[in-house]
């Protein structure tokens, strides 16, 4: 699915189910226009479809992309992790209703990790100060999976138009309380990649804007069979700093 266009019949009848497990009416429509809207969505399931790995979604809102994966039928164990409880609420009463092997758990981003997989780590960067960005990447390193992937999704720091659209369009989403208010940084590219040695990782770099304004492109880090797995950083029981996923 090139830049995550060309809808197929079985996505759009995944986003109607997803949509229509959502009890209140605005939250209905919203389900349903992001997953048609969003490119994301299809591009995540044709990635990870194939993979045996469970799934940790940090950042993870409402739960829409568990419950995607699930009506395209990934089976994988997946964790949705967010520091958002009103979100998390939701998601858990969404998968109480209709489906298996899904664990939604209110978590910042920042804390220390103890699932292992494939992660994805959909528009939170931003939302974070470049040192919390450096260091939610290193905690996230040492649990990819050997052969197993890392996805992001963001908008990097070009400076294009399509930059400036994606800004306003945060800014009008915290403005509404829907997204947590916080200090935007969107990091570079080169920022990005940083974090995953080449000779631990393939990466590859794809834009994902869809039919949107948007600047988003997706960054694909998977390990190497080959790489040795880092140990876990250690739990520090020190409170993190709080700060918004997605």
């Amino acid at each position: 699915m090139k830049n995550g266009n060309a809808p197929l019949p079985e996505h759009e009848r995944a986003c109607a189910r997803v949509a229509a497990r959502f009890g209140e009416l605005w939250l209905r429509l919203y389900a349903g226009r992001k997953l048609r809207s969003d490119p994301v969505f299809p591009a995540a399931f044709a990635l990870l479809r194939d993979s045996p790995e469970p799934l940790i979604d940090v950042g993870c809102g409402v739960g829409l992309l568990s419950f995607y994966l699930r009506e395209r039928n990934l089976q994988a164990p997946i964790v949705g992790l967010d520091r958002d409880g009103r979100k998390i609420a939701r998601a858990q009463a969404v998968a109480r209703a209709g489906y298996r092997a899904l664990e939604f758990l209110q978590q910042d981003a920042c804390e220390p990790l103890e699932q292992s997989g494939n992660l994805v780590l959909f528009d939170v960067l931003h939302y974070l100060r470049p040192n919390e960005q450096a260091r939610l990447l290193a905690r996230l390193v040492p649990r990819v999976a050997r052969g197993g992937m890392l996805i992001i999704r963001d908008c990097p720091c070009d400076g294009n138009l399509r930059f400036w659209l994606t800004l306003l369009a945060e800014r009008f989403a915290q403005l509404i309380a829907w997204n947590v208010r916080a200090p935007l940084h969107f990091p570079t590219r080169e920022k990005i990649c940083s974090s995953f040695p080449p000779d631990e990782f393939s990466r590859a770099i794809e834009p994902l804007w869809g039919r949107t304004p948007f600047n988003n492109h997706l960054f694909i880090f998977r390990r190497r069979a080959d790489a040795t797995v880092p140990a876990p950083e250690a739990r520090n029981d020190n409170p993190p700093a709080r700060v918004s996923s997605a």
